[in-house]
């Protein structure tokens, strides 16, 4: 949101400047209140995000694009696509999530599935989540901590089509947790011991109508728990825009879903 003032001279009295009223609105807010807000408003945002891992060997880039719909006080459902999936790196995938179940199209899948089918379903619960690496940013307390933790804040670019202030600190998987009862990292493990100790250095852009407008986040963990012991750095990008957009999210046609059982792979 832009900053505009309006100049008002009467005779000799010096000119007042006053701020426009969404301008003063702005300037009342914070970014935990403004995240509130969105978070209840029934609309959208979407987001770009470049992930880079990398354990001993080549690093590897994932890339995935996509929007969120947001309501509750919650995201309800997210829309993803990812030129490469993050299993096995070679299939574009695209992804419906709600709380409860996901849908997922790709061509890994496609040759397994029935004639007329294009989508495969899997009723799980879905943890959805505006996630920059470990940092869940559509969890209000996620946010209040990361700003407790600021090291570093100054005026920076323009993103989104607003002016920024640039936000760094870091902070650790165990404080994470702390502000976010339903953070896991792996394979839905709480981060304890070794890995509450890591250290995530981050930095967050924020607009001035005070919403994230990118987020960046530096890590380097000790293995995926109960799977691996081989450390792993992580580096993240997210790009946030179109704050507010409409957005329904629906469930692909029932007549074009296939079940996992339904799938025909070889034994």
């Amino acid at each position: 949101m832009t900053l505009w003032a309006l100049a008002l001279t009467i005779a000799s009295v010096p000119a007042v400047v006053l701020p426009s009223p969404p301008a003063a609105a702005a300037a009342q807010l914070d970014p935990v209140t403004a995240l509130r807000r969105r978070l209840t408003s029934d609309d959208g945002v979407t987001f770009s995000n470049v992930m880079v891992s990398r354990s001993g060997g080549k690093p590897m880039t994932f890339r995935e694009s996509g929007v969120h719909e947001l309501a509750q006080g919650k995201i309800v459902a997210s829309e993803i696509v990812r030129p490469k999936d993050f299993m096995f790196g070679k299939y574009r995938q695209r992804l419906i999530l709600f709380p409860n179940r996901v849908y997922e199209q790709s061509a890994g899948l496609r040759k397994y599935l029935p004639q007329g089918k294009s989508w495969v379903v899997s009723e799980e619960k879905q943890s959805l989540a505006l996630v920059c690496g470990q940092m869940r940013l559509s969890v209000p307390g996620t946010l209040k901590a990361l700003l407790a933790a600021t090291e570093v804040k100054r005026p920076s670019g323009v993103y989104d089509g607003t002016r920024t202030t640039l936000y760094e600190g870091s902070i650790t998987l165990g404080e994470l947790a702390k502000a976010d009862p339903d953070l896991r990292i792996g394979v839905n493990h709480r981060p304890t011991g070794k890995y509450a100790r890591v250290r995530i250095d981050w930095q967050l852009w924020i607009g001035q109508d005070q919403l994230i407008r990118r987020c960046h986040s530096d890590s380097r963990q000790p293995g995926i728990p109960k799977l691996s012991d081989k450390p792993i750095h992580y580096v993240n990008d997210i790009r946030l825009s179109r704050w507010g957009r409409p957005i329904d999210i629906q469930a692909p046609p029932t007549d074009q879903v296939a079940t996992y059982d339904e799938l025909n792979i070889p034994e």
